[in-house]
């Protein structure tokens, strides 16, 4: 690193980092996900490519030049199922795209070391809104500050008794008013599929 122009260096730290519990089920996840795709039969990895050619990736270039592998998108759509509770070896999808979606922020409270942020959801050009989920990368800082993608925290959105309302509950000890971080996309509940994210940062009075 630089400091004052000058170049300096140091050894990095070594120590075993076990996780929190729940990185460790999200890795959980992810190797029972490897290992089905283990054992899915040629023909069907096949049919799991050909779905996947028509996906663009979530990361650059976007430029349509980039493509997942069937295997990416089998792991993504497992991933997407259990997010949702509903855990289990997804079957090949065609790809269809997603409608265009946003939130829109609503209010925040915090109650009893939870922040509880309430969006309205907008889809445009969706025959069926009911069968997506809305998923959120959360976190909460100091007003006006940044956060860390490593901050970031998953939060499926909950429905609420206002309709088109979900809400995000996150742990935080904000008490009067925070800024609020979010990435989101929506996860198909038909063939686990996650949209790309987008992103939204509120500065929020706490009610």
């Amino acid at each position: 690193y630089h400091r004052d122009g000058v170049c300096y260096w140091r050894t990095r730290d070594q120590h075993d980092f076990s996780g929190t519990p729940a990185q460790l089920d999200a890795l959980e996840v992810h190797r029972r996900a490897l290992a089905a795709w283990r054992e899915v039969p040629d023909d069907v990895k096949e049919a799991w490519r050909v779905c996947a050619s028509a996906v663009e990736p979530h990361k650059p270039p976007f430029d349509g030049s980039a493509r997942i592998t069937g295997h990416n998108l089998f792991v993504s759509a497992y991933h997407g199922f259990a997010t949702l509770g509903d855990e289990h070896i997804p079957s090949p999808v065609p790809w269809s795209g997603f409608p265009l979606f946003n939130l829109e922020f609503v209010r925040a409270s915090s109650k009893v070391g939870f922040l509880h942020a309430r969006f309205r959801v907008w889809f445009s050009g969706a025959d069926d809104c009911n069968r997506y989920a809305v998923l959120g990368k959360v976190a909460v800082s100091a007003p006006g500050t940044g956060c860390k993608t490593s901050q970031l925290r998953n939060c499926l959105g909950m429905e609420t008794e206002e309709p088109g309302v979900i809400e995000f509950v996150i742990e935080s000890d904000a008490a009067e008013s925070c800024q609020i971080h979010i990435r989101y996309a929506l996860i198909d509940s038909e063939s686990g599929y996650r949209s790309q994210y987008q992103r939204s940062s509120i500065l929020a009075v706490l009610l």
